[in-house]
């Protein structure tokens, strides 16, 4: 039922549990850029619209990947200890667990939607547009949530391969209907944003159905509820918030930048909407290492191979910053042709230059704590990637940011994003040299 992470070359495992998830992935990433691209053939009001929408899908998205980093933290453990009937427990606990969540946030989007969007800085004009496109996405989240968490109960087997194969199945479907839906092409109605969304959440229900069916046939999952679960329920929520709230803590920080950014009008947003989902593609290897190194993380602490986990580290994140900053190379070389592909408006296309000339070389700093954060998380030891995500970004990236905008406008908020994240790779580095060599804080990091 799982591989065992616990033994082998570390280089060549991290390589075959990564190389996978790169390409499911870009996948899923890709689901905003299509949608992003589609949108803005309708033109600039739909193209900010959407881009409203992004901190708020992506609150929700990160709720769903804090309980999967929870679930999966615990199975990839008990695999650790070779305790499979355990394993068996915490997915399907987290897989009811979920399905309430869900339901309980698409309830609570219908009711506070409108306001929300106003306090982010949506016009009269927008909502309309923002509302429509939201109500379908809030009923394909429930199938988004429930997939995200499961996929990463498959993960912590060691499989990579099916969880990557349901992100790239979900985002080529989304792509097949994103313009026959949008655009009304042969039999299919003309519906706009409206299409966008309902493209999304169909992809997202086939993907639902593919990913239960699998994890019963591992038998990773008995369908009906277990015993005990509250008890589970709390023990994964105890995991899960912090680490939920970590996960939010992106997507709230978006917003203010938003908020900021919308002070200089519809096309400064609509800018920064493509900047913001371009980002998840440049640091699409930095993601895949936070999908696989848990696993990773979590056998090897069940069984107690902790050096390993260092290594790992290690070894990921010099290969992170090498890589980064090659791809910056390559979105600085590429800046004018994906600003023209994403708009018509010279406007619109100055200011997504300027964010990439800007702000990407400043990933690698970014990665350094992502997969610091998600190595943390899968030691059981959420609090801890909570309080160094807080320090991250609200005592250094939006900081920075508030003064760049202050003393230098939109192009000087660019320049405080990029020198906070570059900051914070640079305490991440010295913190982790620190724990690797002082015996006392690495103890206090891996006790159970």
């Amino acid at each position: 039922m799982a591989k065992n992470l616990t033994q082998g070359d570390i280089g060549p495992l991290l390589y075959r549990l990564t190389s996978p998830m790169v390409l499911g992935i870009l996948a899923i990433f890709l689901f905003n850029v299509v949608d992003t691209y589609f949108i803005s053939l309708l033109g600039t009001q739909p193209l900010a619209a959407v881009s409203f929408t992004f901190p708020v899908t992506m609150m929700v998205m990160n709720i769903a990947i804090g309980l999967s980093i929870a679930t999966g933290a615990v199975v990839a453990r008990a695999l650790g200890q070779q305790d499979k009937a355990q394993a068996q427990y915490w997915v399907s606990n987290s897989l009811y667990l979920s399905l309430i969540i869900s339901v309980v946030l698409v309830i609570v989007g219908y009711l506070v939607e409108e306001r929300l969007f106003k306090l982010l800085g949506a016009d009269d004009e927008l909502i309309p547009l923002i509302l429509t496109y939201m109500q379908w996405w809030l009923i394909g989240s429930v199938f988004l949530i429930i997939m995200i968490v499961i996929n990463a109960c498959i993960r912590a087997t060691g499989n990579t391969r099916f969880p990557s194969f349901i992100m790239l199945m979900s985002a080529v479907i989304n792509g097949i209907l994103d313009p026959l839906l949008i655009f009304g092409i042969g039999p299919f109605p003309h519906l706009g944003m409206e299409g966008a969304a309902i493209a999304t959440m169909i992809a997202w229900f086939l993907a639902f159905v593919m990913i239960i069916y699998k994890v019963i046939q591992m038998q990773l999952i008995t369908l009906g509820i277990p015993e005990q679960c509250l008890t589970a329920w709390r023990k994964l929520s105890a995991l899960a918030i912090p680490a939920a709230l970590t996960n939010m803590l992106g997507p709230i920080s978006n917003g203010i930048l938003v908020a900021l950014v919308a002070q200089y009008g519809t096309d400064a947003v609509a800018a920064y909407g493509v900047g913001s989902r371009l980002e998840p593609l440049a640091v699409i290897v930095i993601m895949a290492f936070t999908a696989s190194l848990p696993p990773f993380v979590g056998q090897n602490h069940g069984a107690g191979q902790h050096e390993r986990i260092f290594s790992a580290l290690n070894t990921s994140m010099q290969f992170i910053m090498a890589w980064q900053l090659a791809i910056y190379g390559l979105m600085a070389l590429l800046a004018g042709p994906i600003s023209q592909l994403f708009s018509s408006t010279p406007e619109v296309q100055n200011i997504i230059k300027t964010f990439i000339y800007i702000v990407p070389i400043s990933y690698m700093g970014l990665g350094l704590s992502l997969v610091c954060t998600a190595t943390i998380n899968a030691l059981h030891k959420p609090r801890i990637s909570l309080m160094i995500n807080l320090l991250r970004l609200f005592g250094v990236y939006l900081p920075f940011a508030w003064l760049g905008n202050h003393f230098a406008g939109l192009t000087g908020l660019f320049w405080g994003c990029a020198f906070g994240n570059l900051m914070m790779g640079i305490i991440i580095m010295m913190l982790f040299k620190k724990v690797r060599t002082n015996p006392a804080w690495s103890q206090k990091l891996l006790a159970v």
